[in-house]
C-alpha cells in the first residue's frame, strides 16, 4: 500500500510537472525572433490568481443573490406591513365614522333628552302648580317616572358604549403607535438594505468593470495568441526548411572536418619538416660560431631554463602545458627553434667570414713562418692573399670605417669595425675606396689591392683582431664551408 501510494505520489508529481512544464512564447517581426520564457512558478501563479478570482466572483455573486434574496423578502414585509398599515388607516377612519355618527347620534339624543328634560320640568312646574287641583289625577305621574326610567336605562346603555368605544379607540391608536415603531424600524431596516444594495450595486459595478477589462485583455490575449500562432507556424515551416539546411552544412562540416584532419596531419607534419631544417640550421650556425673561435653563449644566449642538444632544444614542462595537443606543442617547439635560429642567423651575418677577394690564394697563413725578408722565424698575425694587382678589395662583414690611411710598415691600411667587438685591416693597399666614419656593407669595395709598405709582391694583408685581441682569419673562412 505505502509503495502504491508512493507511486501515485510520484505520477501526480510527474503530471503537475508536465501541466506547469517551461513553456516559451516565439514572436516574430520586422524579420526578427523573440523568445519569451513563461517559467513554471509563473504559470502556477497566473493560475493561482485565475483561480481566486474565479471563487471570489463566485462568492461575490452568492452574496448578491443571498442579499436580493433578503431585500426581496423585506420589500414583501413591508410591502405587507404597508398594506397592513393601510388596512389599518380604513378600520379607524371607518371606526373614526363611526365615532363620528355615533358622536353626533349621542349629541343629537342628549339635545333630544335636554329639549325632552326642559320640556319635562316645565310639565313638573305646571303639575305642582296643578297640584291642588289635580290631585285627584294620579296616571300621569306614573308616565312620567316610567319614561324617566326608561330614559335612565337609555343613558347607561349610551355610557357603556361611550366607554366600550373609548377602549377600543385607545387600543385601535397604542396598535396603530405599534405599527408606526414597526413601520419605522422596517423603514430604518429597508434604508440600511437599500444602502447596502447601493455598495453592492457598486462592487458589481466594478467587477463588472473588471470584468470587462478582463475581457478585452482576454480577447487581446486571444489575438496575440492566433498572431503567435501563425507566426510559429511560419517559425516551424522555416524550422523545417533550417533543418534541411542544416543538414547541408552538417555534411558539409563533417566534409571540412575530414579535411581540417587531413591538413591538420600534412601541417603537423611540415611543422615537424620544418622544425628539423630549423634544428638542422641551428646546430649548422653552433658549428660555424664554434670553428670561428667565438663563444655562440655569448654572442646568442639561450633563453633561461633552455638548453640545445641532440633531438631539438629542450622546453621545460609547465602546468599550461598539459592542455596543449600535438600541433600546439610542435608550434611552441618550431617557434623555439625559429627564434634560435633567427637569432644565431642575425650573428653569422654580422661576423667577418667571407673572403677579401674575390679570385687569388692564400700566399702566408696565420701563426708562426719564416720571413720573406731575413729568413727568421716570425709571428704572422694575419692571412695574405695575392690576387691581381689593382683588383677590388671586399668588405669581409657590415660594418663602419675607422681608420684609413697609412700604417708604418702596414703601408696603405683600412681598418673596419664590426659588431661584437671585432675590427678586420686590410694593408698593403694601392689605392682607398671609402674614408674614416664611412658605413660599408659586406662585399662592398674598400680600395685596390696594391704593394704599398713592407711587402714582397702585389697582395693583400687581412687581420682580424676582438677586443685588441688577435684571431685566426683562417677559422673565420673555413666556417663559411657550412654557411648556405
Amino acid at each position: 500500500m505505502v509503495e502504491l501510494g508512493n507511486l501515485a505520489s510520484k505520477k501526480l508529481l510527474q503530471h503537475l510537472a508536465y501541466a506547469f512544464r517551461r513553456r516559451e512564447i516565439i514572436l516574430r517581426s520586422d524579420g526578427k525572433v523573440r523568445y519569451f520564457a513563461i517559467s513554471p512558478w509563473m504559470s502556477i501563479s497566473g493560475l493561482s490568481v485565475a483561480v481566486l478570482s474565479l471563487i471570489w466572483m463566485a462568492y461575490s455573486s452568492f452574496d448578491y443573490i443571498n442579499l436580493s434574496s433578503q431585500i426581496a423578502s423585506k420589500n414583501q414585509a413591508i410591502w405587507s406591513a404597508q398594506n397592513s398599515y393601510r388596512q389599518l388607516l380604513d378600520q379607524v377612519a371607518e371606526y373614526s365614522k363611526s365615532i363620528d355618527g355615533i358622536t353626533k347620534e349621542l349629541n343629537e339624543t342628549q339635545t333630544q333628552l335636554l329639549g325632552h328634560f326642559y320640556k319635562e320640568n316645565n310639565s313638573v312646574k305646571v303639575a305642582n302648580d296643578d297640584k291642588a287641583t289635580q290631585q285627584t289625577k294620579g296616571p300621569p305621574i306614573r308616565k312620567w317616572e316610567q319614561d324617566k326610567i326608561i330614559l335612565g336605562k337609555q343613558f347607561e346603555v349610551i355610557g357603556q358604549e361611550l366607554r366600550r368605544m373609548t377602549g377600543k379607540n385607545n387600543a385601535l391608536e397604542s396598535h396603530i403607535g405599534n405599527l408606526r415603531g414597526n413601520l419605522e424600524t422596517i423603514e430604518a431596516e429597508k434604508a440600511e438594505m437599500v444602502a447596502e444594495r447601493a455598495a453592492m450595486g457598486d462592487q458589481l459595478w466594478n467587477l463588472n468593470n473588471r470584468l470587462e477589462s478582463a475581457r478585452i485583455k482576454e480577447e487581446e490575449l486571444s489575438k496575440n495568441i492566433r498572431l503567435q500562432g501563425v507566426t510559429l507556424r511560419n517559425l516551424m515551416v522555416e524550422k523545417g526548411q533550417l533543418e534541411g539546411i542544416n543538414n547541408d552544412l552538417r555534411s558539409q562540416v563533417a566534409r571540412l572536418e575530414a579535411s581540417l584532419e587531413e591538413e591538420q596531419l600534412q601541417h603537423k607534419t611540415q611543422l615537424k619538416i620544418i622544425s628539423k631544417r630549423a634544428l638542422k640550421n641551428i646546430h649548422r650556425l653552433e658549428k660555424v660560431l664554434n670553428r670561428t673561435g667565438l663563444d655562440a653563449e655569448k654572442l646568442a644566449p639561450l633563453p633561461k631554463n633552455m638548453i640545445m642538444g641532440i633531438g631539438g632544444p629542450f622546453i621545460p614542462y609547465h602546468p599550461d602545458m598539459r592542455d596543449m595537443n600535438e600541433r600546439e606543442i610542435l608550434e611552441s617547439g618550431l617557434d623555439v627553434n625559429l627564434d634560435r635560429f633567427e637569432k644565431l642567423r642575425d650573428v653569422v651575418i654580422k661576423l667577418p667570414l667571407a673572403s677579401p677577394i674575390k679570385r687569388g690564394y692564400v700566399s702566408s697563413h696565420y701563426g708562426r713562418r719564416k720571413d720573406p725578408f731575413n729568413g727568421r722565424w716570425a709571428m704572422h698575425r694575419g692571412v695574405d692573399f695575392v690576387a691581381k694587382y689593382k683588383s677590388n678589395v671586399y668588405a669581409t662583414a657590415p660594418g663602419k670605417v675607422i681608420a684609413v690611411g697609412r700604417q708604418g710598415k702596414y703601408g696603405r691600411t683600412i681598418d673596419i669595425r664590426h659588431e661584437f667587438g671585432l675590427v678586420t685591416r686590410y694593408a698593403h693597399l694601392h689605392r682607398y675606396r671609402v674614408k674614416v666614419g664611412q658605413k660599408v656593407a659586406l662585399g662592398q669595395v674598400i680600395g685596390l689591392l696594391g704593394n704599398s709598405g713592407r711587402s714582397t709582391g702585389p697582395h693583400v694583408h687581412y687581420e682580424i683582431r676582438r677586443h685588441k685581441k688577435f684571431m685566426n682569419p683562417r677559422k673565420f673562412l673555413r666556417a663559411t664551408r657550412n654557411v648556405q
